[in-house]
């Protein structure tokens, strides 16, 4: 192992053990991985914690408080078992806005250690953004993980933009991923966006995507059948839209989600009161040589985000990092929706490009966009202003 693998090793193993440290009156709760805090609708008021154990923990509850009150509360814990794995999670409300909270484990004799938690307000935050984390050895994904949390230690909330895992029916690679994440998922809200690869089976071939549901959480979007495969939330000046490039994949079997995303999307959009509009989904909006537009972005997207006016759009997909300017009625223009493609964060390599990730730096009046290679590289700075 080189040095640098041993440094990320040791760090990485650092933050393991913080969550099971032994706590005063209690024992560590070792039973306890994978924690997560998920996106809800309104971070400012609530957050989902989600968590996993290889066997079912008794008597579990979630303990948390206002920072400087003595009041303990608890959360309500649901457990779910998927693939023997118990996966539970805890939806806190009535949160207050611009706060800090510190929850922690419990089950009998036994907790983990004390975890942060920060509820969001309107004011400016950072957000990280990765693309097609899918690896074959995940402590690539690890690595770009640990950069971008190094050099933008004060972004708060993290979104993978499709294609988190290779294939994702497998439950070793959810644990790999996990895993390697673990840096930014503990204390940073997390954003996940489906990609093709959620929608895999075994034999690589298409299927719904349950592991990617079972996994996470989602803000409910009112729309039957589709619960968790899109959503959008308030974050800042921000209102974000959450949607699925999956067409293809998903259609036959579980047929009209193109339809009913729509009738979504445009019943969402009109009650957004916030400043910028942003949108994430996995596929890009251009054919791989990227000089042409794929016919669902030409039939479906473009006119929809020029109708709702949407300020920036990023996807993934083809593994490398693009700046496409300013689209409106499908032509470069001086107004219209900004796109920006994604480059990749695991090792699927593709265009020779190294790893990379981009930080948004969104504020009332200016959205920056910085993204960045793994090896320090500086691929793009640009602003967005209103």
């Amino acid at each position: 192992m080189n040095f640098f693998k041993k440094i990320l090793q040791k760090f990485i193993t650092s933050k393991v053990e913080k969550l099971h440290q032994p706590q005063e009156g209690y024992e560590p709760l070792l039973a306890v991985k994978f924690l997560r805090q998920i996106i809800t609708a309104d971070s400012k008021t609530s957050r989902v914690i989600m968590w996993q154990a290889d066997a079912e923990i008794s008597n579990v509850k979630l303990e948390y408080k206002l920072i400087g009150e003595s009041a303990a509360n608890f959360g309500n814990v649901i457990a779910d078992l998927f693939e023997g794995n118990f996966i539970y999670s805890c939806t806190l409300k009535n949160l207050k806005p611009e706060s800090l909270y510190k929850f922690r484990i419990i089950s009998d004799n036994c907790a983990t250690a004390w975890q942060n938690l920060r509820t969001a307000g309107d004011g400016n935050f950072q957000m990280l953004v990765f693309s097609d984390s899918q690896c074959i050895d995940y402590r690539i994904w690890q690595r770009t993980a640990t950069v971008a949390s190094k050099n933008f230690p004060d972004a708060e909330i993290f979104v993978v933009n499709g294609d988190l895992v290779d294939n994702g029916q497998d439950f070793k690679q959810w644990q790999k991923w996990f895993n390697a994440a673990n840096i930014l998922l503990q204390e940073r809200i997390f954003v996940p966006v489906i990609g093709n690869h959620e929608c895999y089976d075994f034999n690589w071939l298409n299927c719904l995507p349950t592991g990617y549901l079972h996994n996470f959480k989602l803000p409910p979007n009112g729309i039957k059948n589709f619960g968790g495969y899109f959503y959008s939330f308030d974050y800042g000046a921000a209102h974000f839209f959450i949607l699925n490039t999956q067409f293809m994949e998903i259609e036959n079997f579980n047929a009209g989600m193109k339809d009913a995303q729509e009738y979504w999307l445009k019943n969402d959009a009109a009650k957004v009161n916030r400043r910028w509009k942003i949108v994430f989904m996995h596929k890009s909006i251009f054919n791989r040589p990227q000089t042409d537009f794929v016919d669902e972005a030409k039939n479906y997207f473009l006119p929809l985000f020029d109708e709702l006016e949407i300020d920036l759009v990023l996807t993934g997909h083809l593994h490398t990092y693009r700046n496409a300017g300013k689209i409106f009625e499908q032509k470069k223009s001086p107004r219209g929706t900004h796109y920006i493609l994604c480059g990749r964060a695991g090792d699927q390599n593709y265009t020779h490009e190294p790893e990379s990730f981009i930080c948004l730096d969104i504020r009332a009046d200016s959205i920056n966009l910085t993204a960045q290679t793994v090896n320090g590289e500086i691929l793009d700075n640009f602003s967005l202003s209103k």
